[in-house]
């Protein structure tokens, strides 16, 4: 190792900069088949997946579910992961202070105390979404050009013509639970794919699965595996070409350092790319201008109640009259087999507008707006509700305004020795897709280097 005037000085086949899902993935992918460094600059590794755990439960406090098929559940099941069943448990919906099943539509036509207006409003909104829900996954012509109409317009669409206040309040949580973002703000693809598959699809609901442990669970497993070659506390200052391969600054214990690479795999959010690839084309530039990202803030409480209770076999409950948007059951998934043990978690969850609002607050007020309106839906936890554990998270999930995903094919492609790679560059961003790209992108790498 040469020590010159900028810092320490090494070589490597690979630098993956970014240790989320994508950077994990891509990193235990190339994982005895090159010489590989991950460069994290924050303290843990995980990006988004953040789980804390007491006891029997955990609670996960970023990313909420495991979803889909593909590398993301494959390293689950390789890893001898024990994956807690959502199968037969249901969503719940708080309107009017009345908590309804979904899974009843005589529960939500009769029990929520919903207006003439509302019920037609409602009625307006789901024929929209389910009009569009067959030519969501087919690549017919004409589910092209559907889809190719819902990229056009503002998710904010739905609600044409609609007069309801209460309906308006729904679309608008729907759209700050899925995507973090308010209805304005997106086009109309993501929000109708998210809520359009569930409503025309329940069967596809199994495919939401929480890792027994937490979402962390794997993330943690995944750092393990790659010991010494992830870096954390290593923010990246610079990722340039160098002739065939690609020099990446980066301090190292608040020192400037340098590695030389073959290869470089960039994982990192888009404005921060951005802002480490000086060299960046401008095609490039503005196809990560093009990247929004919604936000939301999280409390987690461990519960201390006893024996069976009301919320048990509901995965989710979405309340878009309060200050969450929804309450996610964590400990749904344990509570197929045995007896129920006591206690419980649950996280309370708001995104979008909500979520720039609470920025403003501090952990106390957040967590008694959250407690009060939690106790609300569940009047028997009073007493009951341990510490909230906040997290803020003011840029997570991608989005992209009408037109914006048309730049998106730009990123696909690597720039020489640099390659990129995150939940940005798949047609519906996920955990399941970050994991995907990070896979990917490393294979496309091993065959770059001939391996």
């Amino acid at each position: 190792m040469a020590v010159e005037q900028h810092g320490a000085e090494e070589t490597r086949d690979v630098v993956v900069v970014g240790a989320g899902m994508s950077g994990l993935m891509a990193a235990t992918t190339l994982a005895g088949k090159a010489d590989v460094v991950v460069l994290e600059a924050e303290g843990r590794p995980g990006g988004r997946v953040e789980t804390v755990r007491k006891g029997d439960y955990w609670v996960n406090v970023g990313t909420q579910f495991t979803e889909g098929t593909g590398p993301l559940i494959d390293a689950l099941h390789r890893h001898g992961i024990e994956m807690g069943s959502l199968a037969g448990t249901s969503v719940g919906l708080v309107l009017n202070d009345v908590l309804v099943d979904t899974s009843s539509v005589s529960a939500l036509m009769f029990r929520t105390r919903m207006s003439v207006m509302d019920r037609v409003g409602m009625a307006m909104v789901g024929a929209r979404i389910l009009a569009a829900a067959p030519f969501l996954e087919s690549d017919s012509r004409l589910a092209q050009k559907v889809r190719a109409r819902l990229d056009g317009r503002r998710a904010s669409d739905l609600l044409r013509g609609v007069r309801s206040e209460l309906t308006r309040a729904v679309v608008r949580s729907w759209s700050g639970q899925w995507m973090g973002c308010e209805p304005e703000e997106t086009a109309a693809t993501q929000l109708v794919v998210s809520i359009g598959l569930a409503l025309a699809d329940p069967a596809k609901v199994p495919n939401f699965a929480l890792p027994v442990g937490g979402n962390q669970t794997l993330t943690d497993i995944l750092a393990a595996d790659l010991g010494e070659r992830l870096r954390l506390d290593s923010p990246v200052r610079s990722v340039e070409r160098c002739g065939d391969g690609v020099v990446v600054t980066y301090l190292d214990a608040g020192r400037p350092a340098r590695i030389r690479a073959k290869r470089a795999i960039v994982t990192v959010p888009g404005d921060i790319a951005s802002q480490i690839l000086p060299e960046l084309p401008q095609t490039h530039h503005r196809a990560f201008d093009d990247i929004r990202y919604g936000r939301y803030v999280i409390v987690g409480f461990f519960t201390e109640e006893e024996g069976p209770q009301p919320w048990d076999g509901l995965l989710a409950v979405s309340t878009p009259q309060l200050s969450f948007q929804a309450v996610f059951n964590h400990a749904a998934a344990l509570r197929k087999n045995g007896p129920r043990k006591p206690g419980g978690a649950l996280a309370c969850f708001a995104g979008g507008a909500s979520a720039d609002a609470l920025f403003e607050l501090s952990d106390e007020e957040i967590v008694a707006r959250f407690s009060r309106d939690l106790l609300s839906v569940y009047p028997q936890l009073e007493g009951k509700l341990g510490e909230g554990i906040v997290r803020r998270h003011p840029r997570v999930v991608p989005f992209w305004a009408p037109r914006g995903r048309e730049s998106l094919p730009t990123l696909r492609d690597a720039l020489g020795p640099i390659h990129l790679a995150g939940d940005y560059q798949l047609d519906m961003p996920s955990l399941a897709d970050a994991a995907t790209s990070g896979e990917k992108t490393a294979k496309a790498v091993l065959s770059s280097l001939g391996r």
